[in-house]
């Protein structure tokens, strides 16, 4: 797998990452509604038992007496039982939670109607965030096994315990003590649920984080070994072109001046077409080896290395960014042109930019490949795109940009340049042969 590939590979683990985690964020936003909707039933259901309990206390109790009377303070317990609810669940802190309870039950020595609110009042202290907290560390803590961590050591805790103890001593004389408990219990089973359920999930989500990242590591591990067997023939073909350039081709080449050179010296007519296609042969044969010693070296070209290669003599100046995506095949002059515009434009950067970011990029479309050289470095406003523009260069810092035109227009491409505060930016197109036009 080339170096285009694994940018493509790249792009799509990518994707599919971004699409995961829009599913993981989306998954705990559901389960944390969930869990909302679970306690807002629990207060419904303590809303409805604690405002019979107001009614059915307001009744006619033993001996023909009642606990409550009914008076303008009915209502008002009714309103403060839904507030109580509503703030807590609002809040959802836990000092405000101890500072409703501790008002709800000073306030139920004056108007004893007010203790029907102490089971909403209980319920809100123990589904706080605080104890959110202190029941997901005792999960996490008893998972990893730490002895030194207990839930009986929280001081927390302890204040939300003598807090509901206290509340169920208010509630005694008038046996709402019998939903203070039943309330405690449920507001501890629902956090204690969730928060176990949100344990195991995230155990779950970093086991499988864990087994995506290992495959891959195991795609990059992979992926690096390809390329250094890539690499590897790369430079064994281009070690090998050189080996019968410079070997073979010129014990060929002595071979052919040798014969030419018997050729006008010998007299024998006889011997004379022999040695004439002696010599064509070994012509033939000198053009055959140079032919394939060309396209070794023509092979051994990989763009996305050359690229890179280039980009490294920058790299300890700018900040340098390498983007290419070629799937096809590119000829060799293309390759070498593309090659010469990334050279040509890395040195008028070296030389000339006072920017701090480099992007080189090679994209290949359809008709044609892109080719973007470009820094942010400020610089005077220029534009150049037309032939006569190039032509009308001069200087050094002229030179370069015009042998950038120059390649490009060897390859039927176009060049555009254009200069500014934003930066400075090369754009080069050059077509893509078709097999008819080929």
């Amino acid at each position: 797998m080339n170096r285009e590939h694994q940018a493509v590979a790249r792009f799509r683990r990518t994707k599919s990452e971004d699409q995961r985690l829009g599913l993981y964020v989306t998954v705990h936003f559901m389960r944390y509604n969930e869990y909302m909707l679970y306690r807002l039933i629990d207060k419904l259901i303590l809303i409805g038992l604690s405002v019979a309990a107001l009614f059915l206390l307001s009744g006619n109790g033993a001996g023909g007496q009642s606990m409550f009377q009914r008076n303008e303070y009915t209502i008002a317990c009714i309103l403060l039982i839904v507030i109580v609810c509503l703030a807590t669940e609002v809040l959802r802190n836990q000092y405000v939670s101890t500072v409703i309870l501790i008002g709800v039950g000073v306030l139920s020595y004056f108007i004893p109607e007010t203790t029907t609110a102490l089971p909403a009042c209980v319920y809100g202290l123990l589904s706080d965030k605080k104890m959110e907290e202190l029941l997901r560390q005792f999960h996490v803590e008893k998972a990893a096994k730490n002895p030194d961590w207990s839930l009986a050591s929280q001081k927390a805790l302890w204040l939300k315990f003598i807090l509901v103890v206290g509340a169920c001593v208010v509630s005694v004389p008038t046996y709402l003590v019998y939903l203070v408990i039943p309330s405690a219990l449920l507001a501890v089973k629902t956090v204690y649920v969730h928060q176990y359920e949100s344990f195991l999930t995230d155990k779950f989500d970093d086991v499988r984080y864990d087994a995506q990242k290992s495959l891959r590591l195991k795609d990059e591990i992979s992926n690096n070994m390809d390329m250094q067997v890539r690499n590897a023939t790369l430079s064994e073909r281009n070690r090998i072109a050189r080996e019968i350039h410079d070997n073979v081709g010129h014990m060929l080449t002595r071979a052919v001046v040798q014969l030419q050179a018997i050729n006008v010296i010998n007299q024998d007519e006889k011997t004379k077409p022999l040695l004439e296609s002696v010599t064509g042969t070994v012509n033939e044969a000198m053009t055959n080896i140079r032919r394939s010693v060309h396209e070794l070296h023509d092979d051994s070209i990989d763009l996305s290395i050359g690229i890179h290669e280039i980009a490294s003599t920058i790299k300890d100046r700018f900040d340098v960014t390498v983007s290419t995506s070629i799937e096809s095949p590119i000829p060799t002059n293309v390759k070498n042109a593309i090659l010469g515009i990334f050279k040509e434009g890395v040195t008028n950067i070296a030389k000339h930019s006072n920017g701090k970011k480099v992007r080189m990029e090679v994209v290949e479309n359809v008709t044609f490949w892109r080719i973007l050289v470009s820094d942010d470095g400020k610089c005077k406003p220029m534009e150049l795109s037309r032939p006569a523009d190039f032509a009308a260069l001069e200087g050094e810092h002229g030179i370069g940009l015009y042998n950038i035109n120059s390649r490009a227009v060897s390859c039927g491409g176009r060049t555009s340049i254009r200069g500014g505060e934003d930066g400075f930016h090369i754009t080069v197109t050059i077509p893509r042969k078709t097999e008819e036009q080929k």
